[in-house]
Parts: C-alpha cells; structure tokens; sequence
C-alpha cells in the first residue's frame, strides 16, 4: 500500500520532495469550481462542461493523472461521486488538501478515509431515504425539499431531465434507458388517468 493509503498508489518522490521543502505544486484555483462529475458515458462530455464540472473517464485515466491535467497535482475543490465503490474511493485521492470536499450519493461499503485524512478534507454522504425509511428526520427532509422548491419557484435550480417523454405504455424504453445510461438527466413517464 502507498503512502496515499490506496492499493498501488505510492506517492511520487517529486510530490514528496516538494512536500519536504514546503513548496505547493498547482495553478491558482479560481475557476477550477466543482471537478467530480464522473460519468462513464463519452457523449456526456459537453453536458458536463455546460454544467460547468470537469468530465472525468474514471474507467480508463488513473487518478493521479487527471488530477495533474485538470488541478496541476493540487486536487479538485469539490469530487462529486455518483457511482460509489473504488470510484468513492478514488475521489478520496482526487480531493484539494484542506479544503477539498467529497460528496457522494453512493457510499455505502467499506472505504479506506487515509487518502481523505492525509489531504485533511471532507466527505459527506448523501442518504435521502433515510428519513423515509425510519421516519426520523422527516420534519428535517421537508425543509431541505421545501428550500429545493423555493429555489425552483426563483429560476436558481433546474432539474435537468432527458428531452425523451414516456408514458406507461412504453415505461420498458424509460427503464432501458436509465439502464444503460443513455438519458441525459431524470427521465419522466407521463402518467394520465
């Protein structure tokens, strides 16, 4: 194990000599803003940058890599993490040291925090059944859905949905399509009476 504290991963001796002599390595951050939008699909890429996030092939570009391309070695202010399992663990390794944030909607396993704890940054985890589930913290998940619509109702967020409608007679092509990963946001089956 690395000194990173992931399987192979040893840190580099440039990154330990410059760590010695006090020096950091990376361009200045402004406007490197959110970076961990990982998505497995190519065709995603200019969505992605619209939304203004870094496009990352986490299937096939090492993460030391496209951390030094996109951050200069310094790490990504904030990892995005949709998928969970080694790619949750990977944003670990990928995160600014200090202020770097994880967020993940998938962090369910067991996950090595090294990589997170040498950078001191932050992970949280995102769990919205919870309250559903155990019916604590309802009150709570009301709020936060109400905060939501609120900010909808003042054009500050948008859901992004995929521009294919369904309605219940072709739901099997809705499912197939979050399936493989084709929609481009939430998908919407029309449901009339």
């Amino acid at each position: 194990m690395g000194r990173s504290g992931g399987p192979g991963r040893a840190e580099g001796t440039g990154a330990r000599r410059r760590r010695r002599r006090g020096q950091r390595r990376g361009p200045d951050r402004r406007g490197q803003g959110c970076g961990g939008v990982r998505d497995r699909v190519a065709a995603r890429t200019p969505l992605v940058r619209r939304l203004g996030a870094v496009p990352i092939d986490y299937t096939s570009v090492p993460v030391e890599r496209y951390v030094a391309e996109h951050t200069g070695g310094a790490g990504f202010d904030i990892v995005f993490d949709t998928v969970g399992g080694p790619v949750l663990d990977a944003s670990f390794e990928a995160v600014r040291s200090y202020t770097g944030h994880v967020v993940s909607a998938l962090g369910w396993g067991t996950h090595a925090l090294a990589p997170l704890s040498f950078r001191a940054a932050t992970y949280s985890g995102i769990f919205t059944l919870l309250p559903m589930l155990t019916g604590r913290g309802r009150e709570h998940h009301g709020e936060i859905l109400r905060e939501a619509a609120a900010l909808v109702d003042e054009g500050k967020l948008r859901p992004l949905l995929d521009g294919t409608r369904y309605t219940l007679a072709d739901v099997a092509d809705a499912h197939r399509s979050v399936e493989s990963g084709t929609a481009d946001g939430k998908v919407v089956v029309d449901v009339e009476p």
